[in-house]
Order: C-alpha cells, then sequence, then structure tokens
C-alpha cells in the first residue's frame, strides 16, 4: 500500500523569537569608541568592522505562539531608536530560501519601507544575488542593508568608508511613517467615536518623522546554514566607523533584541487606536454566502473566507492573508459523525526553490509562495502546509484530507492524489479556530492571488461548477471546504473545477455585514481634499505626497492592493505642469494605499526620474473612475502648498 502523503508539522514552546547566538570569542578589548578622525587610517567598513566584536546578531523565530506566523518561515528582528547620529548596517549572506525580504516599521508597528529579496544589490560584483530569474543559489554571496536615521555623513574616516561596495542602494528609511491608515481624513471618525486621539503623522517638511522601530527579515522555505545568520553593526555617522557591540548595546543603547524593551520604545498608545480604528469603527464588507456544489451531498456552504483589516501589525509587505473562521468545535464533531475535513483548491505555480541541486526561479511564476495555516485561539498556528506539501495533479488541483479523529480509509494517500493531514496529532487540535491562506509576491498577470481581494471584505465567490456567471476574485485557488463521510471519500482524488476565471468583481459594492450582498453602485462623486492633520494644506511640497479622496460610487480597485503603477481609473494631473500620473501610459506612478467605495488613501509618486515635478501654487486634479462601471470621472481640483 502506498504511504499517505503526510504534512510535516512543528512544535514549539515557549519564545516566539530564540535568543540570539553569542558571537564568537574574540579579544575586544580596548577598540575606539570615539572617534577624532585617525583611529582607522586603513582597509574599509568591511574589513575593520565586520568581525565579531562588532557584530550584534538577530534573535530568531517563526511567530508560531501568539504572532499567527507560518511554521515555514523564519523571521529575525531587532528593535531601534531613531538617533541620527548613527545608523545601522545590515549585513548577511543571501539566504537559499524561497522568500526573504526586508522590513522597517515605525513605531506604530506598521510597514514603513521594505526592501524584496530579488530588489537587494550584491555587495560587490563578485557576489551574484540569487533571487534573480534564472539565477541558482551559491552560498556565501554577501549583501547589506543601511537603516539611516536621518543623519548627516561628516568627514568619513578612510578605513570607515564603503566606496567600492554596494550600500547605499539598498537604504531603508527608518525616519519614515507609514503609508495610508490616516483617519484624520475620515470625516466620520470623530462623530462617532468623540474624544478619539488623532493620528500621529510626519509633516511635509519631514520634521516630525519616525522615532523608533523594528527591523525585520523573513524567510519562507529557509534551508540556510544556522551559521549564515543576519547581523547589524551600529555605525558613527559623522565619521563612518563602527561600534563596538558590547558598547553598542550597553552604552548606546539604540537597538535591543529584548521584545519587552522594545514595546517600551513604540507608541502603544497610537497602535491602541489603530486597532480600534480597525475593529470598532471601519464595518466589515460581505457579498453574501459563499458558493454551494450541489453533488455533494454536505452542508451547503463553504467556509466564509475574508481579508482581514489593512492594519495587521508588523505585517509582510508583500503577503495577502484571507481568513476563515470555523465552526467552535468542529473536530469533535466531525470525528462522532465519521467525517473529515476536506479541502479543495488548485495551487498556483510557483518557483522549485530553495534547492541544493542548482534550481532557480523563472520569474514567470504566478505566486512566489503560497500555503495554508491551521490555527487556534490567540493566534497560536498548529501545522503550515506549503506549497509544494500539497499533492497536485498535472494541472496544479489539490485534496487536502484533514483528519479529526474518524477512521481515514487505506486508500487516501499521495499515489491516489490525496494529501493528508492527521490533526489529532498535534496539542490543542480539539481548539481549531480559523485556517489561514497566504499569498506572497503574485506576478501582475495572476489575477487570481488574495490581493485581488479588498480589505476586510469576504471574498465574492464563483458560482456552481457548470452554472452560469462570474468566476469571482480567486476562482479555483480559494480552498473549498466540505465534510464528507470519511468511508464515502472516492478511491481517487477527485478535482473540484469551476470557471477558468479570476479578479471578475460583481457590479455593485458588497453590504455592510452582517446584511450581507451585493448592492447597487451610486452614482459617482468626490469631495474636497482633506488635509492629512488638522491645520495642514491637503496637499503640499514633498516626496510621495500623501491624498485622500472621500466621496461615493468609487467601487472597488480591481489590481489588488496595496499597489504601485498606473491604471485606467485614477490620474493625478498637474494642470500647470502639464503631466499625469498614476493614469495608464503616465510617466510617473501612484501608490495606492486602500481603495473603498467611499474612500481611496495614495501617495503621488512625484520626481520620478526627473519627472513630474512639484512646485507650490501648481493646480492639481485628482480623477477618479468606476473600475465596474467605468462611470466617471470625477474630479478634486487642489493647488499644492508649499512645504
Amino acid at each position: 500500500m502506498a504511504a499517505k502523503r503526510v504534512i510535516r508539522v512543528f512544535f514549539l514552546i515557549g519564545l516566539i523569537l530564540s535568543p540570539a547566538a553569542a558571537a564568537p570569542a574574540s579579544n575586544c578589548s580596548g577598540l575606539p569608541t570615539q572617534f577624532t578622525g585617525n583611529e582607522f587610517p586603513s582597509g574599509n567598513f568591511f574589513s575593520n568592522f565586520d568581525n565579531s566584536c562588532y557584530y550584534i546578531p538577530l534573535p530568531s523565530g517563526n511567530g508560531a505562539n501568539g504572532k499567527g506566523g507560518d511554521l515555514n518561515s523564519l523571521y529575525w528582528r531587532i528593535y531601534y531608536k531613531v538617533d541620527p547620529r548613527y545608523q545601522l548596517i545590515l549585513v548577511g549572506d543571501f539566504h537559499n530560501a524561497r522568500y526573504f525580504s526586508i522590513t522597517v516599521y515605525d513605531e506604530h508597528s506598521l510597514i514603513a519601507q521594505y526592501i524584496l529579496d530579488a530588489n537587494i544589490v550584491p555587495l560587490s560584483s563578485k557576489f551574484v544575488n540569487p533571487y534573480q530569474p534564472g539565477v541558482a543559489y551559491i552560498g556565501g554571496q554577501k549583501y547589506a542593508v543601511p537603516v539611516n536615521f536621518g543623519g548627516t555623513p561628516g568627514a568619513l574616516e578612510k578605513g570607515c568608508m564603503v566606496n567600492g561596495f554596494n550600500v547605499d542602494v539598498n537604504a531603508l528609511d527608518a525616519t519614515q511613517r507609514h503609508q495610508g491608515i490616516n483617519w484624520n481624513t475620515d470625516p466620520g471618525v470623530f462623530i462617532k467615536l468623540p474624544g478619539f486621539p488623532l493620528h500621529v503623522v510626519d509633516n511635509p517638511a519631514h520634521t516630525a518623522g519616525n522615532t523608533a522601530g523594528m527591523l525585520m527579515l523573513r524567510g519562507y522555505m529557509d534551508i540556510t546554514a544556522p551559521q549564515n545568520a543576519p547581523h547589524v553593526i551600529v555605525r558613527d555617522v559623522e565619521y563612518g566607523c563602527a561600534y563596538p557591540a558590547a558598547y553598542a548595546i550597553q552604552t548606546l543603547q539604540i537597538t535591543t533584541s529584548n521584545q519587552s524593551v522594545g514595546n517600551t520604545w513604540l507608541d502603544s498608545a497610537q497602535a491602541a487606536a489603530h486597532n480600534e480604528y480597525a475593529t470598532s469603527y471601519l464595518a466589515p464588507f460581505c457579498y453574501g454566502p459563499g458558493a454551494t456544489y450541489p453533488p455533494d451531498n454536505n452542508p451547503p456552504n463553504p467556509l466564509n473566507w475574508a481579508r482581514g483589516p489593512e492594519y495587521l501589525p508588523e505585517a509582510n509587505p508583500n503577503a495577502a492573508y484571507i481568513n476563515a473562521v470555523v465552526p467552535a468545535g468542529l473536530p469533535a464533531a466531525l470525528a462522532v459523525a465519521g467525517q473529515v475535513m476536506r479541502i479543495r483548491l488548485r495551487v498556483p505555480v510557483t518557483p522549485p526553490t530553495p534547492c541544493t541541486n542548482g534550481c532557480s526561479r523563472s520569474g514567470n511564476e504566478a505566486l512566489r509562495y503560497m500555503s495554508l495555516s491551521f490555527q487556534n485561539p490567540n493566534w497560536v498556528t498548529l501545522a503550515s502546509l506549503a506549497d509544494s506539501e500539497f499533492v497536485q495533479d498535472p494541472h496544479h488541483y489539490a485534496t487536502l484530507i484533514v483528519g479529526t479523529g474518524a477512521p481515514i480509509p487505506s486508500w487516501i494517500t499521495a499515489a491516489n492524489g490525496y494529501t493528508f493531514l492527521d490533526l489529532t496529532a498535534l496539542s490543542g487540535y480539539q481548539n481549531l479556530q480559523s485556517l489561514v491562506l497566504r499569498n506572497l509576491v503574485p506576478s501582475p498577470p495572476f489575477q487570481c492571488a488574495g490581493q485581488i481581494v479588498p480589505y476586510n471584505t469576504t471574498v465574492y465567490t464563483p458560482p456552481p461548477p457548470g452554472s452560469t456567471g462570474s468566476a469571482g476574485l480567486m476562482g479555483d485557488y480559494l480552498p473549498f471546504v466540505d465534510y464528507p463521510l470519511a468511508a464515502d471519500l472516492p478511491r481517487t482524488a477527485q478535482p473540484l473545477v469551476g470557471p477558468n476565471q479570476c479578479g471578475v468583481f460583481p457590479a455593485g459594492r458588497p453590504a455592510a455585514a452582517p446584511n450581507c450582498g451585493v448592492v447597487l453602485p451610486r452614482g459617482i462623486t468626490v469631495k474636497p481634499v482633506p488635509p492629512q492633520a488638522p491645520g495642514a494644506s491637503p496637499v503640499a511640497v514633498q516626496p510621495a505626497p500623501p491624498i485622500t479622496l472621500n466621496g461615493n460610487g468609487f467601487g472597488l480597485f480591481p489590481n489588488g492592493l496595496p499597489y504601485t503603477g498606473d491604471s485606467n481609473f485614477l490620474a493625478v494631473s498637474n494642470l500647470t505642469q502639464n503631466w499625469t500620473a498614476g493614469f495608464t501610459g503616465s510617466v510617473c506612478t501612484v501608490s495606492v494605499t486602500n481603495w473603498a467605495p467611499s474612500a481611496i488613501e495614495l501617495n503621488a509618486n512625484v520626481n520620478q526620474n526627473a519627472w513630474c515635478p512639484l512646485a507650490a501654487g501648481d493646480q492639481l486634479d485628482i480623477s477618479v473612475w468606476n473600475p465596474q462601471t467605468l462611470t466617471g470621472p470625477a474630479t478634486a481640483t487642489v493647488t499644492v502648498a508649499p512645504n
């Protein structure tokens, strides 16, 4: 008899992050902790400082207990205070992983800036980036990413320079605050929530920037050797030299790997306000019950899948999370009834990485990574199944059988097209609360990823196979869950094939929960552009000025969120200097952080490659079209203020 395809499961007890490994023993006494210009007359920054006396290892973990992490992932993180006298230099080897990214989070625990693996320039020309299409992994390929705190370099010492190395090209600016999620521009929030605090935002002159945050590295399906862990070096901005690790930690105290200490540096009041705004003020939206599949004599509705609010602390900048809550007590009920949880879906094409045989990604894959996780209350992850762990037919359809105690037939094997997860092998499985589908880095042609689903909204699901109508947002790539009797499972897995189409929105918008349904669209109107904070100008001269549009009838954005690029549905036009950003064919783009039927948050990416200059007194027209009805444009006009 063929063996069942059994999913690898991890058991973790204790801390979310394991302590960073101690640096190798070295004689680090007597190293300079103050600089006058003559301490390092030869060498360069890396020959002098990339050693155990200077580097601060980052603790690692996978966020299993209380963070809702993917058990196929690894996270490294360190907290920092923003001080312009210093700079962090993150140094490491490219990981042998499916996905890798580096993110700086602001004091609200939201994404300020990030750099994706393929965009990291190797430290020098003798190294390669294995995340580039067609490039295989080779160990020892180095990179450096500076985290800047707003300081200006002075008279750099010769032995402290990074000339000839690719460092600044990878820079992340920790003084920046997150884009979007600004309730100051929401006209109803202070009416519904009297006394609600203002959202702390930067100003156009960038004198109210971020003051603290966290640096996080993520690796999914990472098989890199443990000794290749990344580390940071604390650098003096004026002279360019580094501080010994012990001095930086104990005396300067601008970094810490202690979560309890680091959290005191963050703005907990603003984080709490973000959470209240997302969960108490913003209403969730829903289209209605999911699809039914009459040929199966099972419960008529699958689980109700939804994308959560835009606010998610420490979110992956390249991920969409689609969640489904399961009925309370489901594992026990299925076991008593002799039933199993059957999950059928189509698995997106993903790269063959990581590997040790010279494989590489083509760059044409639909997704970089997909997984399905099973979670308990309080964000405790029981198991995570990566895309490559699903048994797939030639068209990438998969059938997962989740056992909760009922006898499993002998034919539930990989040879018969099944993937099997024994939930009863996991401590706490009886408290299963939700399933989480992760989609990372979809390619632009792939319109079936979770990013297509609007925030805080259920997934618009397809009709039953064989019926007429649209395919919905995610088509067959959205898991379909039912509960057949274990003894009645087919001898070979039967894929559930629906319409071969995705990214299709209904003509109307989703209704506010709990009154689910499709609401007929309203006429498109736009209000005057609101200021980002009381007393500020609606739009002022600055890099990537934030703009909020309030109104009605905007529909929903079909290109996925967040989004940077152009489209046929939004245009920022400078009537004074004769340029347009964000509309198809424009020389400059816009970044859309959120698009709801009554509000859009965006940033105009001005001064791109010397195009789209912005000056005080310029007149801007911001125009929007409803993507579903193609009505519009509705246009708001604003005059640009100085910074």
